[in-house]
């Protein structure tokens, strides 16, 4: 026998026989050597372990006689193997790497330091996770594979310049889900389930009466998987007015994680019960990875699959997207449009939902109330909000050529309040009728000085015609499930800025919403050769069309020629936004939306627009 495999034979005993000290020694590795070394992670534990080193080591020599003369020694930290020629030491570890680099004083120097030092050290650890996962599996009686769809985050601790860092194992310095996070999540989730509570405490354990008859392993991913991620804000609160200020924070995330997971039996099961016992954790834990885990779950963190964990749900909305492209901590190059990595991110669709509810309630509220509605619903900083979004993509087709991205996939929303869905769900109605998801979410999907720009996007469900009744329908809809959380008190009467401070768009007097005929438009899926037919009329539409007509309209380019005022620049985000619709293919129509309008120069816009378009806001 390889003396690799003597110690969890040793452990794989005490279990079967219920033997206290499998407690006591179940995170422990063993060097053999001139002596015996257990390694435990905590001081804590090691103390432990040598109070009871004499009845420890009268048990190894009675399985293992040749240990007769090697003295038994406990140790703090950890065991140096070497796998693949590869120490397995905190020296070769992301943990450790972070140590030894130099911390930009700025987020936005941090990020290339985190993807050029941290992620490539972990890659190259892939025999301590190879290590790891099979130590699980030879622990555990019963384990799970978890494959995440996409992050996974669990937050730990404060770092360099205030950066939260996923948990780190303290021993490896490797990424890992802990036990403790594992079995809470579990227990939540058979309580909202309506558990009886004698059952949980009896499998899981509880303060008082000790451990539970299983116990769930710390959770190691299969392979290297940590990668730089990011969050970046564009508006942001200052001076109870919601400015447009990007604010990229880079942190490090689990990227589609494989993780093992092993559950045990304790001393405290009865016999007949125990394989029961463990098939019932194990189905209680697969729900809760489902449900979400983790940090940033209601922004579709940590989910093996959507699937609804809270009270209120609909059924998932299917959706197709065509666009220039979502992006998180690599976004392409001015020089090159496809050096970037595309994908994507369920944070965009929430905060996009965030910056639409703002739209709708600062028209209806005043600053206080929005704030707080706000963050009751979508969460602040550590705060989860009553609302959470999952994301099940199906299809990904990401150009590397002139041509858009593609994904198709499903939607889900839940809530802890029925209200609170519904809310989110006529916001999720209206943005995706008046505007796109992610880069060039304010314009229609099309070429552009040979670069393709905008977005188009379709949740089927929720496609309105051109038809001035039904569009003031589900506006009056829209308000009403707003009054039901929250009774409207007095706005202020907020404008959307200049070309120099740009602020949150505001459905107010000021706004104005046209239905705009494009008779001829082009949907995204039928142009085949996007180099020849991208810029022409027939894919721009009849709205964008108006826009790119005058200098008088269209955004500020490079060469400074263009309206800022009207559609915007660089660092100025269009006051005009236009959406295409083709909810009948043999009358597609595009939605022009006009914040500001009384502003004259967007007001000769506004006089521009066809005869034939209906306006359909204000109410």
């Amino acid at each position: 026998m390889n003396n690799d495999q003597e110690w969890p034979q040793f452990l794989q005993k005490l279990q079967k026989d219920k033997n206290p000290l499998y407690e006591l020694l179940n995170q422990t590795e063993l060097d053999i050597g001139e002596n015996l070394i257990i390694y435990h992670p905590a001081e804590e534990g090691k103390t432990k372990i040598e109070k009871q080193r004499g009845k420890i080591q009268a048990k190894l020599v009675r399985m293992y006689p040749h240990w007769q003369s090697k003295k038994l020694m406990v140790k703090a930290g950890e065991r140096s193997l070497d796998l693949d020629n590869h120490k397995l030491t905190q020296m070769t570890s992301p943990l450790q790497a972070l140590d030894h680099i130099n911390i930009p004083k700025t987020e936005k120097n941090l990020q290339p330091v985190l993807k050029e030092e941290v992620v490539p050290v972990d890659k190259t650890c892939s025999s301590i996770y190879a290590h790891l996962t099979e130590r699980t599996k030879t622990l555990a009686e019963e384990t799970l594979e978890a494959k995440f769809s996409w992050r996974l985050r669990v937050g730990g601790m404060r770092g360099f310049q205030e950066l939260l860092l996923p948990v780190f194992h303290p021993i490896y310095g490797i990424p890992y889900v802990p036990a403790s996070s594992l079995k809470g999540a579990t227990r939540a989730w058979a309580r909202q389930n309506n558990v009886n509570r004698d059952e949980i405490n009896r499998l899981l354990g509880e303060i008082d009466e000790g451990v539970g008859c299983v116990q769930i392993l710390d959770a190691f991913p299969k392979a290297p998987c940590l990668n730089v991620d990011i969050a970046n804000p564009q508006w942001t609160w200052e001076d109870n007015r919601v400015k447009y200020k990007p604010v990229p924070h880079p942190f490090l995330s689990m990227e589609k994680p494989e993780l093992v997971i092993g559950l045990v039996r304790t001393h405290r099961g009865k016999r007949e019960k125990q394989q029961e016992d463990l098939k019932t954790v194990k189905t209680w834990l697969e729900n809760a990875l489902a449900g979400g885990i983790g940090s940033r779950v209601s922004a579709g963190y940590g989910r093996t699959q959507p699937r609804a964990a809270l009270a209120h749900s609909f059924q998932p909305y299917e959706f197709k997207v065509w666009t220039q492209g979502i992006y998180g901590a690599n976004p392409p190059s001015r020089e090159n449009e496809y050096c970037g990595e595309a994908e994507f991110r369920i944070p965009g669709v929430r905060g996009i939902l965030r910056y639409w509810f703002r739209a709708v309630a600062l028209g209806l509220y005043g600053v206080e109330t929005c704030k707080n509605l706000e963050t009751q619903i979508f969460g602040g900083l550590s705060e989860e909000g009553t609302v959470r979004i999952g994301v099940n993509l199906i299809k990904e087709e990401v150009s590397s050529q002139i041509a858009p991205h593609f994904y198709e996939g499903s939607i889900l929303l839940e809530s802890k309040y029925e209200s609170h869905l519904f809310l989110v769900e006529n916001i999720l109605k209206l943005f995706s009728n008046i505007a796109g998801v992610g880069r060039g979410s304010r314009r229609p999907l099309h070429l552009n000085n040979r670069r393709m720009r905008g977005c188009h996007w379709e949740l089927n469900k929720f496609q309105l015609a051109f038809d001035k009744n039904q569009w003031q329908e589900f506006l009056e809809s829209l308000i009403n499930s707003f009054k039901k959380v929250s009774k409207p008190t007095i706005p202020e009467n907020m404008n959307p800025g200049n070309d120099k401070v740009r602020y949150q768009d505001v459905f107010n007097s000021e706004a104005k919403i046209f239905l705009v005929p494009s008779l001829g438009q082009k949907h995204p899926k039928d142009v085949k050769n996007w180099s020849k037919d991208g810029s022409q009329k027939q894919t721009l539409g009849e709205g964008l069309g108006l826009l790119y007509s005058s200098p008088s309209f269209k955004g500020k380019n490079m060469a400074g020629v263009g309206n800022s005022l009207v559609g915007g620049t660089l660092e100025t985000p269009s006051f005009v936004i236009i959406k295409s619709n083709f909810y009948s293919f043999s009358h597609p129509y595009q939605v022009v939306t006009i914040f500001g309008a009384n502003h004259p120069q967007r007001n000769n816009f506004v006089q521009a627009l066809p005869d034939n378009s209906i306006q359909v806001w204000p109410l």
